[in-house]
């Protein structure tokens, strides 16, 4: 009986030793299986890092490149423009670029009017305005001066002439003057001996306007219209005559001394003629 009890107890020990190992080694698989996730799990982290280290160093790269090129770009501009390390050839190359732009922006520029603008003017100060009559003598020094007004656009030249309706010929005075230039000096004498057209003994018209325009140009605003609104004479002295000798070129029905004696005497005896006729009626 305790042989039987015995063997029993033998073979359920041993039973439950083979039912643990299965469990054992199942354990173990899913043990194994745990680490080798694991460890594919460490290595995606690794090779994720290793790539977001890879593209950092990438990125770091791309960009010290454009620095380096830019800096290199700007040393080989500082040594094309101060000449160092670079020929001649390409400095003047450089320069030559730089003024043609310059001078191209400059050219692309404009200037904006007000369309109600008034146009520029002249102010006249020699001769004043108000000024009755003027004469200049031909060998005199004739001096105009004026200011400008309502002057938006200065023109780049300016003329000075003065204008005769005789022979209709505009007389230079001052050519191309600047907008600061506002007083000239006329040396009638010195022109009277060089020009082809000399001046005549007559009325004359001064005029100042755009060099680049006309005397009769229409006025723009803002831009320098044509002045014309002083008028001076010419004359030229003659010589010494004497009175007995002095012809009046103008005096058509003019008498000569004799002539003239005649007359009084004439006169005189009509007058005496009367005064004895009105003495006799009277008594």
């Amino acid at each position: 009986m305790k042989l039987n009890i015995i063997i029993i107890f033998c073979f359920l020990a041993f039973s439950a030793a083979y039912s643990e190992r299965p469990l054992r080694l199942h354990d173990l698989a899913a043990r194994n299986a745990g680490l080798q996730l694991r460890a594919a799990s460490s290595n995606s982290a690794v090779s994720s890092s290793t790539k977001t280290a890879s593209s950092s160093r990438s990125s770091i790269t791309s960009s010290s490149a454009p620095t380096t090129s830019a800096s290199a770009t700007a040393t080989e501009t500082s040594f094309a423009t101060s000449g160092i390390g670079a020929p001649i050839g390409d400095v003047s190359s450089t320069t030559n670029s730089a003024s043609m732009t310059a001078s191209a922006s400059t050219a692309s520029s404009s200037i904006s009017v007000d369309p109600r603008s008034p146009p520029g003017g002249v102010s006249m100060i020699t001769p004043a305005i108000t000024a009755s009559e003027t004469y200049i003598k031909v060998g005199d020094y004739a001096t105009f001066s004026w200011n400008y007004t309502s002057l938006i656009v200065a023109p780049s030249a300016v003329n000075v002439e003065a204008y005769c309706s005789i022979n209709k010929y505009y007389y230079p005075i001052a050519e191309n003057l600047t907008v600061k230039d506002t007083q000239v000096v006329w040396n009638t004498s010195g022109y009277q001996e060089t020009a082809s057209i000399p001046l005549l003994v007559a009325e004359y018209t001064l005029y100042i306007y755009d060099a680049s325009s006309n005397p009769s140009a229409v006025a723009s605003p803002g831009y320098l219209a044509p002045y014309n609104n002083i008028n001076f004479g010419v004359y030229t002295p003659q010589p010494y005559t004497p009175l007995n000798n002095y012809q009046c070129a103008t005096c058509s029905a003019s008498f000569s001394l004799i002539e003239r004696n005649v007359l009084r005497g004439t006169l005189a005896m009509s007058l005496i003629a009367s005064l004895f006729t009105v003495l006799f009626m009277m008594r």
